[in-house]
């Protein structure tokens, strides 16, 4: 993969090895010492505010980014713990911006699944479980973009799609109340959108191909 030499995606590859690493350790170490069988099995819902990479909504005619790089966002997750290490959850993510009176719209999905370290100096306490965890999986994006001047005035529907992997920490207060932090990387690619502009066809309005996303985002919800 020739993306990985050096800069942004030298970095981003930097992050997805981590996250890799991480999931490839914790499944064996989290055999070795354990709290009571079952604390953390069941499902869990939350919600997860904070803030996600959008660098891929530049207009290629105006030259014009559609928002910012790092945006505001709000998601939740459903999930379910099948083993106290191990869970598969659903995640969706929404941002929006107001540019120029034009709203733009991100939504995503991902499905993953995740694998938690359970140590008993972790979790060996009256109140209190800390469960860091690793995640991996696939998921989609659509984003709501205005049509380039010059093509009409409505909107146009990007897609990406692609891994997720990521990492954070758990914890579990007085086993129902479910915060933590996690970071994430989204590795999408893109359809480009081409349209006819000023009269002219097959104008590339939007770029596609690779553009991974960032997302810094904290957890807060119950876990039954």
């Amino acid at each position: 993969m020739f993306w990985v030499a050096n800069g942004k995606n030298g970095a981003v590859f930097k992050r997805t090895l981590i996250a890799l690493a991480l999931i490839a350790t914790m499944a064996p170490l989290s055999t070795q010492a354990r709290p009571q069988r079952g604390f953390n099995s069941g499902p869990y819902l939350a919600l997860e505010p904070g803030v996600t990479q959008i660098d891929f909504d530049t207009d290629q005619t105006t030259g014009q980014s559609m928002g910012h790089d790092i945006e505001p966002a709000f998601g939740f997750i459903f999930g379910w713990n099948i083993y106290d290490w191990f869970s598969t959850e659903l995640q969706g993510l929404y941002s929006t911006e107001s540019n120029s009176g034009n709203r733009v719209h991100y939504a995503s999905a991902v499905v993953a699944t995740k694998y938690f370290l359970i140590l008993d100096a972790l979790t060996d306490f009256p109140t209190l479980r800390i469960l860091p965890f690793a995640k991996a999986g696939a998921g989609l994006r659509a984003s709501i973009l205005p049509d380039a001047p010059g093509a009409g005035d409505g909107k146009v529907t990007s897609l990406g799609y692609g891994p997720s992997v990521g990492g954070g920490v758990a914890f579990i207060w007085k086993k129902y109340f479910y915060f933590g932090l996690v970071a994430q990387e989204d590795l999408f690619f893109y359809d480009e959108i081409r349209q006819t502009v000023n009269g002219v066809p097959n104008t590339l309005v939007y770029k596609g191909g690779f553009h991974p996303s960032f997302s810094a985002l904290g957890i807060i919800g119950v876990h039954y």
